[in-house]
């Protein structure tokens, strides 16, 4: 089972099937993608995946079509660039300015605030998890990502992971040592910091 969360909203992929589908919305991932844009799919539409990928759900993949055009379109396209760059073409010429136009309307614009109040409870509800950092329980609103309690915990996780590790020469006893790309240690120990800086201080000709 593969599952994916919009604004809060889990969209499922299971038994075989090729869509994430939100049993609340009852709606699929790229539905719902495309009318959080564009507004409600009109009757006799379908949301067609440019690139026929069904898994990416991106709105620049996605096409609003008549079913019979959704249609013939899978039985006799042959997919190459030129006929993926005709798709997105009609999408601009086409679709999106009529998209455009109806978001400006009394009546998109009534649609939105009733699908912000029939859902808002949705999009800002609140669920308890464990800080991947501290271990600390903390609540916070459903993301796709909730792994740390605070900043601070999430920049301490990154530094202790080292991905940011990086090697450099003492410049004190030649030594290399590692230490985060963005520290200014130029030595590999306090011990050969202390020496560098009373070398400095000895040598005022001498620079850091």
């Amino acid at each position: 089972m593969k599952t994916i969360i919009i604004d809060g909203f889990r969209f499922t992929m299971t038994g075989g099937k090729k869509y994430h589908y939100n049993t609340t919305l009852r709606k699929h991932i790229h539905q719902y993608v495309w009318e959080k844009e564009n507004g409600p799919i009109p009757n006799g539409h379908e949301i067609h995946h440019i690139d026929m990928d069904t898994t990416n759900n991106e709105l620049g993949n996605l096409q609003l079509l008549t079913i019979q055009e959704h249609r013939e379109l899978h039985k006799t396209l042959s997919w190459n660039e030129e006929r993926r760059e005709w798709a997105r073409k009609n999408v601009q010429t086409k679709a999106r300015p009529k998209a455009d136009e109806w978001h400006g309307s009394d009546e998109g614009l009534e649609w939105h605030r009733k699908h912000y109040e029939k859902y808002k409870d949705k999009l800002f509800k609140k669920e308890k998890f464990i800080c991947e950092c501290c271990g600390n329980e903390f609540e916070s609103v459903v993301k796709s990502v909730n792994r740390f309690c605070s900043n601070k915990c999430k920049s301490k996780f990154r530094r202790d992971s080292g991905v940011d590790d990086v090697y450099r020469v003492c410049e004190l006893c030649g030594e290399d040592f590692k230490v985060n790309k963005y520290s200014k240690a130029k030595t590999c120990s306090r011990s050969c910091a202390n020496k560098l800086r009373s070398k400095l201080k000895d040598s005022p000709n001498l620079q850091e």
